[in-house]
């Protein structure tokens, strides 16, 4: 192929048309397009009673009926009520919550313009990360440092980094992708000289220090940089 005919290829790529997801009742929800139906929302969410809600930073959010077009763009966290709840009527003023997704994590903020450095901070990426926006094509847009970083164009992310250390009962163990399983999680600490075997249950730790929920073998988890998982024997969750 051709130098011009590679640049034509990757110009094309970037008009792909970006990826897109909603937050539904606090779960990650992908579509396949910007605008669609809010009964379509909820078919894909796997909810059949209620009606969609657009969560807003204040108390009262917007309901949609079920034929209503919706724009993610204008924000893709949505709650669920019964139409006997419903209140439309959000201050002018209020910002629609919208939620970044990279490598399957999402967080949720009220600024849809961002920069490579605060999505960073967002996602607790290290600095060398490479954030990427994900088009529907093979060929992703890197997202450079210090440039705005719009919602609207487009919220689900991916990222490249050149290694991530956490901690696996109290051991530093490095990882060179984001994105990886369970298995993947004590298969890694054990290489690396940590003291348990595969058939022990992963956990990874709260705040405060408290055992999170149990991560599965083939559970798919997105790695951050201060994260602490305790493995302990099938008997022994203390």
């Amino acid at each position: 192929m051709t130098a011009v005919a590679i640049a034509k290829v990757q110009d094309l790529s970037h008009k792909a048309p970006p990826k897109w997801a909603a937050v539904v009742q606090d779960t990650l929800v992908p579509l396949p397009r910007q605008r669609l139906k809010a009964r379509d929302i909820l078919a894909q969410a796997g909810i059949t009673e209620g009606l969609l809600v657009r969560d807003f930073n204040q108390p009262v959010d917007f309901v949609f009926a079920p034929n209503d077009d919706v724009d993610l763009a204008e924000g893709n966290v949505f709650a669920v009520c019964d139409a006997c709840d419903a209140n439309n009527k959000p201050d002018s003023s209020a910002q629609p919550k919208c939620a970044f997704v990279a490598d399957d994590a999402w967080e949720i903020t009220v600024q849809p313009t961002q920069t490579v450095e605060s999505l960073r901070g967002l996602f607790d990426l290290p600095d060398d990360a490479v954030i990427l926006r994900d088009l529907e094509s093979p060929n992703d847009v890197v997202l450079e440092a210090g440039t705005k970083i719009h919602f609207k164009d487009g919220p689900v992310l991916r990222v490249r980094i050149t290694s991530i250390t956490v901690k696996v009962n109290n051991n530093p163990v490095r990882f060179t992708k984001r994105l990886v399983t369970g298995l993947e999680v004590k298969q890694t600490a054990i290489a690396q000289g940590v003291s348990i075997d595969v058939g022990c249950v992963l956990y990874r730790l709260k705040k405060g220090g408290g055992l999170g929920p149990a991560i599965g073998d083939q559970d798919r988890i997105a790695l951050k940089k201060c994260d602490e998982f305790r493995c302990v024997a099938p008997d022994d969750n203390s």
